[in-house]
């Protein structure tokens, strides 16, 4: 008897998950870092910032995600990734070239 789910669908939802929660996690230590801050951003920038890190993380290796300090963006690095978003999603830049300046912005976090 064949399965109900190919193991390519279980491979995506797998994938799927394992991003959501990296990003979840991601959002949380950002959240908690910016404080009141955290406020003042708009549903529409947090789902972007959502996306983005989710493309961010499908974009590069897990060794790299891992060592970004994700509590160590501040608002001004915050508002730049979300503009940057608003840049991929508006074509004004190619995704690509957007998540690698992205990436450079906060992989020197941790080089710090």
């Amino acid at each position: 008897m064949k399965p109900d789910v190919s193991d390519e669908e279980i491979g995506i939802r797998s994938f799927q998950l394992k991003k959501k929660k990296a990003v979840e996690q991601a959002i949380e230590k950002i959240r908690y870092n910016l404080n009141e801050d955290w406020a003042g951003l708009v549903n529409e920038d947090i789902e972007l910032l959502e996306w983005v890190l989710g493309d961010m993380w499908a974009f590069i290796a897990r060794d790299q995600w891992d060592r970004i300090a994700f509590s160590e963006l501040r608002l001004p690095d915050i508002y730049r990734i979300i503009d940057i978003a608003k840049q991929i999603m508006a074509r004004k830049k190619v995704g690509s070239v957007g998540l690698n300046q992205i990436h450079n912005m906060v992989k020197k976090l941790a080089e710090e």
